[in-house]
């Protein structure tokens, strides 16, 4: 099998193939015996139907069928041949077909674009650091220590630390505002999310008053 590659433009590459012509007639006559074994035709004992007359009524289909065979086997193997990797499926053209002639075609694909790296040996990489202390330790401990702390329901006045759960209306020189006003939210006293004051306001507080800060 004869191979020729071009290059036609950037990365497209036109690819010509011919398969000898012994192999295509070989391959072709191969098939025609393996249906003479099994054709039925009139005036014919099973199997016993002259080859001429096989070729005579099945050549041309036969070779057809064989040909395209041969096409798709000898583009795959002509790129194992020539080392190429299409990055593709590639247009296929028949060239010449007759009886007796080598078979010729040609297969156009696009190949992947050759990618040169870079020497990395001498790169240079900066690694940061962290500076952690007893007090961040302590802080982290802290804070998952409340992540995960769980809570009881006590019989007595609020105390500082203590979670309720209250609502309230918020007010500004009498009128009510937007976001001043929520029910059922719980408050741990001392976390310091309300403005000042309104936690403090909290302690000595029982279950049930109402009252204003």
């Amino acid at each position: 099998m004869q191979v020729s590659i071009e290059t036609t433009q950037g990365l497209e590459r036109k690819m010509t193939i011919a398969v000898p012509s012994e192999r295509v007639e070989t391959a072709i006559n191969a098939r025609l015996q393996e249906a003479a074994g099994s054709v039925n035709l009139k005036g014919f004992r099973k199997g016993k139907v002259p080859f001429k007359v096989i070729k005579s009524r099945f050549g041309k289909s036969v070779r057809q069928d064989v040909v395209g065979e041969m096409i798709n086997q000898s583009y795959f193997d002509a790129l194992t041949q020539e080392s190429v990797k299409p990055a593709g499926q590639p247009s296929i053209e028949p060239g010449n077909l007759e009886e007796g002639a080598d078979l010729t075609f040609t297969a156009t694909f696009e190949v992947y674009p050759e990618v040169t790296l870079p020497d990395f040996s001498a790169l240079e990489v900066s690694r940061l650091g962290a500076d952690i202390g007893d007090a961040d330790i302590e802080e982290m401990i802290e804070t998952l220590r409340k992540q995960r702390q769980t809570w009881e329901t006590v019989e007595r006045a609020a105390a500082d630390t203590d979670r309720v759960n209250i609502d309230y209306n918020g007010k500004l020189d009498g009128e009510e505002f937007q976001g001043g006003k929520a029910e059922g939210t719980d408050l741990v006293i001392g976390s310091e999310r309300m403005i000042p004051g309104f936690e403090a306001g909290l302690i000595g507080k029982s279950a049930g008053d109402a009252f204003t800060l």
